[in-house]
């Protein structure tokens, strides 16, 4: 089991980005999302986990070892994307070079069986994949790591969306398997409810609040009701978080199923209402 406990820290990562006060406790197997207003919170749990930077305040346990005596072991036990470099004409080279002197990972063999099943052929020449392929490359033979700490970064991102869900399933699956770790980022708040068990939101280097999505099966909207006599606490009732009240404009972030919503939007009074995906600011105005 992979285990990351993080006690009151004050931390100052080598990237220059920082931690301010954060608490939390970390265990196998989950996907753990980061929603943030910038990269600051997520690049420097990365640095953290790599040891690099300086604690200020605080303390850190890793995997049971403490911060300062984890150095050695991170370079085994931390996986991230930012270290997959494609090296090698075709996929299968580049799946040897990857997985070559990797104490847990995956046999080659083994590797390019899994890569079938993303339609990646051992003969492929690397230079005429996309970015995206590359890159969903790259996230696959990250995961052949078999490492119990992996760091995608916003990996999610940069990949076409029915590929996303595929890649997105296998990271989950991946986390249960091996009993690992694993956290992202992304720009997407749709991106961070299908794929993260757990949801961390930081507003700059602050935490302030984690959320279980273990039962959630939908993704947060907003919604903006125009007019008057909107019920407000029948729909914070039902999992409505109010972001804006002002004359004839309501607006909040809806949690649930909208279906049950619609009987309070039946009012005579109510003029129009939008429904739009939830954005970052959004969620972190929530939570």
């Amino acid at each position: 089991m992979s285990s990351i406990t993080i006690n009151d820290l004050v931390y100052d990562a080598k990237s220059g980005d920082q931690l301010d006060n954060v608490s939390l406790e970390l265990k196998s197997p989950q996907v753990i999302g980061i929603c943030s207003n910038d990269t600051g919170a997520a690049t420097a749990l990365e640095d953290l986990l790599s040891v690099r930077g300086k604690i200020l305040n605080g303390d850190v346990t890793i995997n049971r070892v403490p911060f300062k005596k984890y150095k050695r072991q991170s370079k085994n036990e931390i996986g991230r994307i930012d270290d997959v470099v494609l090296k090698g004409k075709t996929v299968a080279k580049a799946v040897d070079h990857a997985l070559r002197h990797r104490k847990n990972a995956l046999k080659p063999e083994q590797a390019l069986q899994m890569l079938k099943s993303l339609k990646f052929e051992p003969d492929q020449m690397i230079a005429a994949l996309s970015e995206a392929q590359q890159l969903e490359l790259r996230i696959a033979l990250l995961l052949a790591w078999q490492c119990p700490i992996v760091i995608l970064s916003d990996a999610f991102d940069g990949l076409e969306e029915d590929k996303r869900q595929m890649i997105g399933h296998l990271v989950k699956d991946y986390a249960q398997k091996v009993d690992a770790l694993v956290l992202f980022t992304s720009k997407n708040i749709s991106t961070l409810m299908r794929f993260a068990h757990t949801l961390y939101y930081f507003n700059g280097s602050h935490l302030t609040s984690a959320r279980d999505l273990s039962m959630n099966d939908g993704v947060d909207c907003t919604v903006t009701v125009m007019g008057t006599g909107f019920p407000i606490d029948n729909a914070v009732k039902l999992g409505a978080h109010m972001l804006e009240e002002a004359g004839n404009e309501t607006r909040f972030l809806f949690t649930g199923n909208i279906q049950t919503l619609l009987p309070l939007l039946e009012q005579s009074t109510i003029t129009d209402v939008r429904i739009e995906d939830a954005t970052i600011e959004d969620e972190l105005m929530a939570y």
